[in-house]
């Protein structure tokens, strides 16, 4: 791809695009292809940060994660949805058993990681045991002063949508004279705009000076770049437009606008807010453009995408691997090998240094191209490098290897993964007990799940279908239906019709009237399925 030198400059060039185009960021969840991870246009928001812990601490935190995991699996909820009976209650039982750990080992940074551990599950997270841990623990001497248990509970309380928990919990440091800082409004804010509620975000930056913790610019930006990452473009503006007086605009905030529009589908708003901030004497960054870029590939509008990067050159900014992984990605997701490979050229003329993204295509565009010999070159050259490899890395080609059947080829690639210190993830684990699961090794698979507990790694419906399949396919009723039992209880997760029904023929067929009995009532508890007339 020969270097366009445009004669347009970029206003010029935005100003031919529709405002109506199709939205850019809308990806598909059914992709067998995507992992949702690493997207480099949605690089994380302040969230707690996690203490570094001392080997004492760590088995403190296991200990203490431990005892919330098993009183959660023996008591789950009937409904996820309940709200706390009261945000000050413990659980005796509980706390007798936490009691049992010196009081020496419980800090704050242990409290946090353990709530942290707690609400780091997708489903089934134990609010109740976690709320009574946080109380049990900041009761103790010295741990109520610290910021760092509440900031973890508020995110919490956020996560599973129980907002009024999070405000007690402010309240609560405020009565502790616990010193509220940004971060603990951040956590909130992010979490409100999360769930869909964005005038409740701008709510709560509208009273951090009733807690003593006064609005500032970098305040303003966190606001906007939250509302922004979380397409909610048209809240961020008005946020802007009503503060942009009291806290002068700089190239960040210009930049979350700008990226606020582009994941909104709105290049028209985007290309206004471009020009004002030109207009008002700051510079567009490497991330402003390579936002505007990403936004015109993921519409088709190639191009003008190519026109854009050639003003960004002429203009004197850099390009780093961001802005050439924007312009690769379309010609990957379209199987556009020789376009791939002109932009991975380019990139290397103009001295930029590939990341972890940039690979991963590459490695994708080879194996979609049957093509392994070159994909295990490139992933031997990350490691020769010391790019970091991800479990995206490796999965792409996983799945080429089950795809042509190849156990063995499994076995050293796993192997691979392990000696390049890699974490598997749920993905990872599904394709290689899939694969061992049509091979017949069963044994395999469960090695595979073992190591996945081990691991802490969360299985997902797609974990569950595959164990239930098989153990269904064995005639082994009684492991089905505990895993179906676990799914649904302890994980919170939803069966499909499918798989219910051929948990049911296997209870059927082995004569468990009872258990047959109590699982349709279960299933029908819980709205799945409709009762039989």
């Amino acid at each position: 791809m020969a270097l366009i030198r445009s004669q347009l400059r970029l206003s010029q060039t935005l100003s031919f695009i529709s405002p109506h185009l199709p939205k850019p960021y809308t990806t598909s969840a059914s992709s067998p292809h995507h992992d949702h991870e690493n997207d480099e246009s949605a690089a994380a928001i302040t969230a707690p940060v996690s203490p570094v812990l001392t080997p004492e601490d760590t088995q403190t935190v296991e200990k203490l994660h431990s005892i919330i995991k098993d009183h959660y699996r023996k008591n789950p909820p009937t409904n996820p949805n309940d709200a706390v009976p009261n945000p000050t209650f413990t659980l005796p039982s509980l706390s007798l058993d936490f009691s049992q750990i010196p009081a020496a080992a419980i800090s704050p940074s242990v409290i946090q990681s353990v709530i942290e551990k707690c609400a780091a599950v997708r489903h089934g997270i134990p609010l109740h045991q976690s709320l009574s841990f946080f109380n049990w623990a900041t009761s103790q001497d010295n741990n109520h002063q610290s910021a760092l248990p509440y900031n973890e509970m508020i995110d919490l309380a956020g996560k599973v949508r129980h907002f009024d928990l999070a405000w007690h919990l402010i309240d609560l440091m405020k009565s502790r004279n616990v010193e509220i800082t940004m971060e603990t409004f951040t956590v909130l804010i992010r979490r409100y705009v999360r769930a869909g509620l964005a005038s409740e975000a701008v709510h709560c930056f509208n009273r951090m000076e009733d807690y003593g913790c006064v609005p500032d610019k970098i305040a303003f930006s966190i606001v906007i770049s939250i509302l922004s990452r979380k397409r909610r473009a048209s809240e961020a503006q008005s946020f802007f437009d009503s503060l942009k007086d009291r806290f002068e605009p700089d190239v960040i905030v210009y930049t979350n606008l700008v990226r606020g529009w582009c994941r909104a589908g709105e290049i028209a708003e985007a290309e206004r807010v471009f020009k004002e901030m030109k207009g008002d004497g700051i510079e567009p960054n490497v991330y402003t453009y390579s936002i505007v870029i990403d936004a015109l590939c993921r519409c088709g509008q190639i191009s003008r995408a190519h026109d854009v990067f050639a003003d960004m050159i002429e203009t004197g900014c850099a390009p780093n691997a961001i802005t050439f992984n924007n312009l690769m990605r379309v010609h990957v997701k379209a199987g556009r090998t020789e376009k791939v490979l002109q932009v991975y050229n380019q990139m290397k003329k103009l001295g930029c240094e590939p990341d972890t993204i940039t690979y991963n295509f590459l490695i994708e565009t080879h194996c979609r191209d049957e093509n392994l010999e070159n994909a295990v070159k490139v992933l031997n050259t990350m490691i020769k490098r010391k790019c970091e490899v991800n479990a995206s890395t490796f999965n792409t080609i996983f799945r080429y290897i089950e795809k042509k059947r190849d156990v063995n080829g499994a076995h050293r690639m796993y192997s691979k993964m392990m000696e390049a210190k890699c974490e598997p993830n749920t993905v990872t684990y599904n394709v290689l007990m899939r694969m061992f699961a049509g091979s017949k090794s069963t044994d395999m698979v469960l090695k595979m799940k073992k190591e996945m507990d081990e691991r802490e790694v969360e299985p997902n419906v797609n974990t569950y279908r595959l164990l239930v399949t098989m153990f269904c396919g064995m005639g082994h009723w009684n492991n089905a239906y505990k895993l179906f039992r676990e799914m649904d209880e302890e994980k919170c997760l939803v069966p499909s019709l499918s798989l219910y029904e051929m948990v049911l023929a296997q209870l059927r067929k082995a004569g468990q009237l009872k258990k047959h009995e109590e699982l349709v009532e279960k299933m029908i508890q819980k709205g799945l399925v409709a009762r039989p007339l």
